[in-house]
């Protein structure tokens, strides 16, 4: 007994064990996430550039209809209202029972989550064993919600076609896109937006064929047959999807460089910058950036837990879900809303309105998908939930009305702009984040399609049964619909603001900070950025940048001096017959290798030093004194002579001091400041060339 007490006191008070499992799930979590990359072999990279082994070559115009008729199959989800009233019917003997609609929430709320889970599995797996997969559990579902309306099990139905069902369309409707957007790297909103166009045009057809076999054979014959017919087309495009070859698509996210300095331009012996940093690697602000090619811009390297800690991520996910609530509510509920408001006095029959708000969705997917291309991702995705605002503000007086016509054309436009940011989402994620990130970022994204389904469509139909319950009021009433329509506007709005924060391009997200700095955001293509303390003139007050201290005189001097030691002389002649007129603000492309003394410190750095000039440094101008700055990075260490604080790579700049900026003060400690364009040109290209500089000027 005292043997067994002990051992029982140890067993209890030893957390060890449960403490290592934790700390073991949570680093295999991490890896989960971390590690997304798909390693072929030669044999079957061999193997996927045919259809038909050495007969039929794989091209990227083929994955397109395939990837559309495999999402065409998973969008017959969006005709289940369809099925609400018969199935309602046909198992509760009441056509108003509101319980087969769940069966579409859970369908929705699975994709988004199946999404999420299985992202970094699609990523790092060939893309026709995810497809085939996908149809085989979307077939499996069907089966299961057969034998559901069989028994006349509600329970059994929700799993078979909400659960299971919902995991087959989540897993190849990631699949699919992810394809789709690897093949088309250069039109990633026109070709996803084409992908997901076919999930929204499912509704068109499938609503119609439903309607047709509800009234031939039983509901349970119904899901088989559906079943069947999506099993068979979802397979037989899964044997043509496949990725396209290496190196086909950047491995990051291309950075985009100021323009090409003119200095570059004048002075033929000089190598251009794109030349110049071609090959190095830096790490600024945790994230590293690689130049590839002469002429191709920096690539930014995201892992996959870098894109999901960003504040910019769940600011755009809160946004995409706002986006879907209002959509997932409609389309959920579009025929039984139409029949009990207007009843007999509808002016077209049910199954031409859902029919018609599938093309809505479709061409929403498409449309928006292309405009964003050239338009901009936040700037479409704006336009996308500011037209949801305005049809949800009008459809609160509209509903009280009863007109016909008004409302359902409101409601497919409404339908419009649900299709359009899905259509968005896909790329939006790629530029941000990077083509083999894709796939993870919009599982996790799709959990916004999950809370929006499930919360959203239960809010709503909580809602509808507490004011027809214990409130007294009817389906036929006005008032049911258009109290939802005030959370939904609250959410539209909220969604609309936390759009505005999103920061897209890597060169807002990475732009550097000046002292004092709260925020810094480019709204319209303008930045402006909010600091404390007075008004700075200058680069002074960049933190990756410290002014020297030399004299104006022994500046002077030294930049003569060092230009004069370069080994090709024809920069200073080049500058010097600039013409006058042709002065910027750009940085210029001169980069000279020296081994120096530089700042008020003295500090001796043993690894080469290079040395930026910008071409309106004005050495003979009295007025206008170019300064010199010190950039230090952080990931390369050089030890002071005297003992001092180690050094990184030092980069010197000298350029002449930019643009005045524009200056609101806020309580005498803020500062509101609008920064120009040059400015902005001039620091991001400092910034982002001498950190890829000084990453390797201990190597030379």
């Amino acid at each position: 007994m005292r043997i067994v007490e002990e051992l029982a006191s140890e067993a209890v008070f030893d957390h060890s064990a449960r403490e290592n499992n934790v700390r073991s799930f949570k680093q295999m979590l991490i890896n989960y996430y971390s590690n997304t990359e798909y390693v072929r072999t030669p044999q079957q990279i061999k193997r996927d550039q045919w259809i038909i082994y050495e007969r039929v070559r794989c091209r990227a115009w083929m994955i397109i209809p395939v990837a559309v008729l495999s999402q065409f199959c998973l969008g017959s989800l969006y005709a289940w209202s369809i099925f609400n009233k018969p199935i309602d019917e046909y198992i509760y003997n009441d056509p108003i029972a509101n319980k087969a609609q769940i069966t579409f929430y859970i369908a929705l709320g699975m994709l988004g989550a199946s999404g999420a889970a299985f992202g970094p599995w699609i990523e790092s797996h060939s893309p026709r064993m995810c497809a085939a997969i996908a149809a085989v559990l979307f077939f499996a579902g069907h089966c299961t919600a057969a034998l559901g309306l069989a028994c006349k099990e509600t329970g059994i139905m929700y799993f078979g076609y909400g659960f299971i069902g919902g995991i087959g369309m989540g897993v190849g409707y990631v699949t699919t896109i992810d394809a789709v957007i690897q093949w088309y790297p250069n039109a990633r909103g026109l070709s996803s937006g084409l992908a997901v166009s076919g999930f929204g045009s499912g509704a068109m057809a499938f609503s119609n064929l439903n309607s047709e076999l509800v009234h031939k054979f039983t509901l349970p014959q119904v899901f088989f047959i559906l079943g069947s017919v999506n099993f068979v087309v979802m397979l037989l495009c899964a044997l043509v999807m496949r990725p396209p070859p290496p190196d086909y698509n950047l491995p990051g996210v291309a950075v985009e460089m100021a323009e090409q300095s003119v200095a570059d331009m004048h002075n033929s012996h000089s190598r251009s910058l794109q030349q110049t940093i071609k090959g190095k690697s830096a790490t600024i602000g945790g994230q590293t950036i690689t130049v590839g090619s002469d002429a191709g811009d920096p690539v930014l390297i995201i892992t996959l837990s870098q894109a999901l800690s960003t504040r910019d991520f769940w600011f755009l996910w809160v946004a995409f879900f706002v986006n879907l609530v209002f959509g997932v509510v409609i389309i959920s509920n579009l025929a039984s809303m139409t029949t009990n408001m207007f009843g007999s006095k509808a002016l077209a029959p049910v199954t031409m309105i859902v029919t018609i708000e599938g093309a809505f969705n479709a061409t929403g997917r498409l449309l928006m998908g292309w405009v964003s291309d050239w338009a901009g991702r936040r700037r479409t995705f704006l336009f996308i939930i500011t037209l949801q605002i305005v049809i949800v503000a009008c459809l609160l007086f509209l509903i009280p009305e009863h007109k016909f016509w008004p409302f359902v054309v409101l409601v497919w436009l409404a339908t419009f702009c649900y299709g359009g940011g899905v259509g968005v989402i896909a790329a939006t994620l790629a530029d941000m984040f990077g083509a083999p990130n894709m796939s993870a970022c919009h599982g996790v994204m799709l959990t916004g399609w999950s809370v929006a389904a499930i919360g959203g469509g239960l809010t709503y139909t909580s809602v509808v049964s507490v004011l027809t319950g214990s409130k007294g009021f009817t389906l036929q009433d006005p008032y049911v619909y258009v109290i939802n329509q005030y959370w939904i506007l609250s959410l539209l709005i909220c969604g609309w603001f936390f759009l505005l924060l999103v920061r897209v391009k890597p060169r807002e997200r990475m732009y550097p900070r000046v002292h004092g700095q709260v925020l810094c955001h480019t709204l319209a293509g303008f930045m402006f950025r909010l600091a404390r303390g007075t008004a700075q003139h200058g680069l002074h007050d960049y933190e990756f940048l410290s002014a020297a201290s030399q004299p104006e005189d022994a500046l002077r001097t030294g930049i003569d001096d060092r230009v004069s030691e370069s080994d090709d002389g024809s920069i200073l002649s080049g500058m010097q017959k600039m013409d006058s007129t042709s002065r910027t603000h750009r940085l210029g492309g001169r980069i000279q290798s020296s081994t120096d003394m530089h700042g008020a410190a003295g500090i001796q750095e043993t690894a080469t030093i290079s040395t930026y000039m910008q071409e309106d440094a004005l050495l003979n101008d009295k007025h206008n004194t170019p300064e010199a700055f010190n950039y230090v990075s952080e990931n390369r260490k050089s030890v002071h002579p005297n003992g001092a604080d180690p050094r990184g790579s030092c980069v010197q700049l000298m350029c002449a001091m930019p643009p005045t900026r524009r200056c609101i003060r806020l309580f005498k400690r803020w500062r509101l400041e609008h920064v120009s364009k040059e400015e902005v040109a001039t620091v991001w290209r400092m910034y982002l060339s001498c950190a890829l500089l000084a990453s390797t000027s201990s190597e030379k």
